[in-house]
């Protein structure tokens, strides 16, 4: 079998890039085009009858028709491409849809001009094909090449995403009226001021679940300046000098910063191994010398999709936190900086919307899964990365290669899939069970209101304690709760507990003992 496309270009071009999940091979024997297993990825078989020209500038349009463009490949293909023998193919036919979409690359990416005339005449087209990829609607104009760069990105950062079919099932679901239906679900009018109790325990739960992915243990302080940031995200533009802003009220005041980092920077762990104390490194961050290039694409293609709107919003907050994260731009507080991005941006497409729902405590349920698509992007560039740690310099890190192309054009289409399942867990696990465990407090601590008279802090505990005991009061409670309430009142009270309990239970199939228990 013989390698097209991308799988032709790696080769050819001895690039080194990690492989596709689908790579394309034509069979001189196959009679029709296939998708066959290849261990743990796939190939796409063409049939042998289909004449293709072995260069590689022909291999582009292949990998383009069969594999979509690959952004991060192209960029490393143009540092090594014979621009003149570029030049003279898209020459021979320049009004070709695929050689206008090379020729508009190379351009764009490079930010250099081909000895080639302008079109004077032809339709324009659009660099990503709307129907495989999330775009913008309107898109740049390029009238030299009569292409419509209609990426959601820039030059100096462009993340793509592809329309797959899990991801096309959720593109149009709003997360927080579906989060508000189901809040509706638990009784058929929650009041506002169990939401308002809940839209309150959650920030807080968020600020926490958000603090416990990173395993740091903060002080008090530190945890309630995260959680007024959480409470005001959306409420500001999104700029460097906000980003700088956010990171000084998350991270101890030795960490504060007043620019980007001007270090290498990794995410790794110590460890100790027959007497020897070595560094576990998990993840490089972009060269510091690319940051600020990058972050200033990251926050225009924030814009972009501002302006454009038609990128749903929970894909944006996606490309933009997740982007923040693989770059790295700070010495510290980058992971709580991500987290943080998924509220800002959903907050500043839907501004109606007052509460968030909690997708750090999600994904602190779901480490392995996050760690995982977290690896989609890490695993690739650690394995092109050539680095050492310096012993003789407090083990500074010390990159050889550049690679940037990996930071600047990465494919989140994963990314996304991960971010709409969390959500979908954050509002029927975390929301939903804090609602839950509203109604049923209120319920509980209104039967005992309506049949004694207790001072409301003592009525709190009091409720506390019979909801831990299923609707029933321990034995070891029992003489605390019979110096407020009279005795011969608790069965009755137990009774309509208990009721309570199992009502919310059956019907939503929740454990209110396990919700409380939780959320001590």
């Amino acid at each position: 079998m013989n390698a097209l496309g991308y799988t032709y270009l790696n080769e050819y071009y001895s690039l080194l890039l990690p492989k596709l999940s689908v790579e394309v091979y034509q069979d001189p024997n196959a009679d029709k085009e296939k998708l066959v297993p290849y261990g743990a990825s796939k190939r796409k078989i063409i049939p042998g009858n289909r004449k293709i020209s072995d260069t590689p500038f022909d291999h582009m349009i292949e990998a383009i028709k069969y594999q979509g463009i690959r952004l991060h490949y192209f960029a490393a293909i143009f540092q090594k491409v014979d621009v003149s023998e570029l030049t003279i193919f898209i020459a021979q036919k320049p009004n070709s849809k695929y050689s206008r979409v090379i020729w508009y690359l190379y351009e764009w990416i490079t930010e250099s001009t081909l000895d080639l005339p302008d079109l004077n005449q032809g339709n324009y087209i659009k660099l990503f094909e709307d129907e495989f990829y999330y775009t913008l609607q309107d898109g740049d104009k390029d009238k030299r090449t009569r292409v419509i760069n209609n990426a959601i990105g820039t030059r100096e950062f462009c993340p793509t995403v592809r329309k797959t079919p899990k991801i096309k099932k959720c593109e149009n679901v709003d997360v927080y009226k579906t989060a508000y239906a189901e809040m509706q679900r638990v009784g058929e009018s929650v009041s506002a001021d169990i939401i308002g109790r809940s839209i309150n325990y959650l920030y807080t739960k968020e600020t926490k679940s958000s603090t416990d992915i990173e395993r740091e243990t903060p002080d008090k302080h530190k945890m309630q300046r995260f959680l007024r940031a959480i409470r005001n995200a959306g409420l500001f533009e999104l700029t460097k000098a906000k980003l700088i802003d956010l990171q000084n009220k998350i991270v101890e005041d030795s960490k504060k910063a007043s620019d980007y980092r001007s270090d290498e920077i990794y995410v790794g762990s110590t460890l100790q191994r027959y007497g020897e104390v070595y560094e576990d490194v998990h993840y490089i961050g972009a060269l510091a010398k690319h940051v600020p290039s990058l972050m200033n694409g990251l926050i225009k293609t924030h814009e972009r999709m501002m302006f454009d709107a038609s990128v749903p919003a929970l894909i944006h907050a996606t490309v933009i936190s997740f982007g923040e994260v693989y770059i790295h731009p700070m010495d510290d507080g980058n992971g709580r900086i991500h987290r943080y991005l998924i509220h800002d941006v959903m907050k500043q497409r839907e501004p109606k919307h007052k509460f968030i729902i909690p997708i750090s405590a999600s994904i602190l349920k779901h480490e392995a899964e996050y760690d995982k698509v977290l690896e989609v992007i890490s695993i690739p560039i650690m394995a092109m990365i050539d680095w050492e740690l310096d012993s003789k310099n407090q083990n500074k890190l010390i990159v050889n290669n550049d690679i940037d192309y990996m930071y600047r054009y990465p494919d989140y289409t994963e990314h996304v899939s991960f971010v709409y399942e969390m959500m979908d867990k954050a509002i029927s696990t975390e929301l939903i069970e804090e609602v839950c465990l509203l109604v049923v407090f209120e319920g509980i601590k209104k039967v005992i209101n309506n049949l004694s008279d207790i001072p409301n802090d003592k009525l709190d505990v009091i409720t506390s304690i019979i909801i831990s005991g299923a609707g029933r009061v321990s034995k070891t409670k029992r003489k605390y709760v019979f110096s407020y309430v009279d005795q011969e009142l608790i069965e009755q009270i137990e009774e309509q507990s208990v009721h309570i309990i199992s009502t919310i239970e059956n019907e939503l199939s929740v454990n209110i003992q396990e919700i409380m228990r939780k959320s001590n």
